[in-house]
C-alpha cells in the first residue's frame, strides 16, 4: 500500500508542474485554452489529490503525528506551502492581476522550488541548499 502512495505522490507531482507548466506557456502565447474550464480545474484536482497523497504516506509510515522535530517533514512541508504559494501567484500573474513584470520571476520562482522540494525527497534530508564538506 505505501508503494502504491509512493507512486502515486510521484505521479501528481510531476503532473502539478506540467499543468503548471503548460499554463504558463498557454498564458504567454496568448491561447484561448487557457480559459478552458478543464485547464482551470484540472491543476486543483492534482493539488489536491497531492495533498491527500502526502496524508496517505505519512500516515502509512507512521510519521501521522507530524513531528516537527523532522527536519525533513519540516522542509517538504514549507517547500510545499511555497510552491503552491508561487503557482497561485504565477497564475494570478499570467491573468493580468500582478503587472506583467512578475510573470516570469512567479514562474521561476515556483519552478525552483518545485525542483528543490524534487531535491530533498531524493536525497531524504531536511538540507536548505548544497551541503558543505
Amino acid at each position: 500500500m505505501y508503494m502504491m502512495f509512493k507512486h502515486l505522490h510521484g505521479t501528481l507531482v510531476v503532473l502539478s508542474l506540467v499543468f503548471l507548466l503548460a499554463r504558463v506557456f498557454l498564458a504567454w502565447n496568448k491561447a484561448e485554452k487557457l480559459d478552458k474550464k478543464w485547464l482551470k480545474v484540472l491543476p486543483h484536482v492534482i493539488d489536491g489529490l497531492l495533498v491527500a497523497s502526502i496524508i496517505g504516506l505519512l500516515v502509512l509510515s507512521a510519521q501521522y503525528s507530524l513531528s516537527l522535530s523532522s527536519p525533513f517533514f519540516v522542509k517538504k512541508m514549507l517547500g510545499f506551502v511555497v510552491y503552491i504559494t508561487f503557482s497561485v501567484l504565477t497564475v494570478l500573474a499570467l491573468r493580468g492581476r500582478f503587472s506583467a513584470k512578475l510573470k516570469a520571476p512567479f514562474a521561476a520562482l515556483a519552478i525552483v522550488s518545485w525542483f528543490w522540494l524534487v531535491k530533498v525527497a531524493v536525497l531524504k534530508q531536511g538540507i536548505m541548499l548544497a551541503s558543505v564538506s
